[in-house]
């Protein structure tokens, strides 16, 4: 008989590492999401699915490999992983931070380009034909607050580590959606106005609505709101 539940250990260590949010902060990584289930993780937030914390620890491995590939290199000058990052917002309406990690910063050696990696592991590799717009979203977050010269989407394979990469140069307007999509987010959680149901709407990224954890509080609202 064995006594250790080595799964059990897993999920709890992975359970202890999530953290409570706060109302005015807020993550590059919910740039892209749906606001309403943005809204919901706030008010009323539920424990992530065990199986997607595996995921997400298996993607954070996944990093791991790539920056230490990246700090061997000879190609670059200088390479900071998990670089931190801090936007303060400010204006009539509102007060707020975003808070977040940038996976790679570096500095080419050669051409001394300033270049930032946002490094997304995926299932299958042959799917990716182009970058996620939610995934362009956050790095756009992360190129307007540092300056930096492009960036990189780097999405790799767990399975064999196989890689696909796509540039992503800075874009003004783009960088204010992304900043105003949080100030939206925030006057709605602040003034307690639950936001559009924004992909159940959207043919293109309704199919996200079945794994969303607030679907079924979603749905009783769109009935309450005919």
């Amino acid at each position: 008989m064995i006594d250790i539940d080595i799964a059990d250990i897993i999920d709890n260590f992975l359970e202890e590492e999530s953290r409570p949010k706060t109302v005015g902060v807020y993550f590059p990584s919910e740039s892209g999401m749906c606001m309403r289930r943005s809204y919901y993780s706030y008010i009323s937030p539920k424990p992530t699915d065990k199986a997607a914390l595996r995921i997400f620890a298996l993607g954070n491995n996944v990093h791991s490999f790539i920056a230490e590939a990246l700090k061997s290199s000879d190609v670059f000058s200088y390479v900071e992983e998990e670089k931190p990052l801090k936007i303060e917002y400010k204006d009539s309406d509102t007060v707020f931070n975003v808070y977040g990690r940038i996976d790679d910063y570096v500095i080419t050696k050669d051409t001394n380009k300033k270049i930032i990696i946002e490094a997304k592991s995926v299932g299958e590799i042959n799917k990716i034909n182009e970058p996620e717009p939610k995934h362009v979203m956050q790095l756009m977050l992360y190129l307007g607050a540092e300056q930096a010269d492009y960036g990189l989407l780097v999405y790799a394979d767990k399975k064999n580590l196989n890689i696909r990469q796509f540039r992503v140069d800075y874009d003004d307007e783009m960088y204010n959606k992304v900043i105003g999509r949080f100030k939206d987010l925030d006057l709605h959680l602040k003034n307690k106005r639950l936001p559009p149901a924004e992909f159940y709407f959207d043919p293109k990224k309704s199919w996200e609505c079945k794994y969303c954890p607030y679907f079924n509080d979603c749905m009783q609202a769109i009935a309450n709101e005919q």
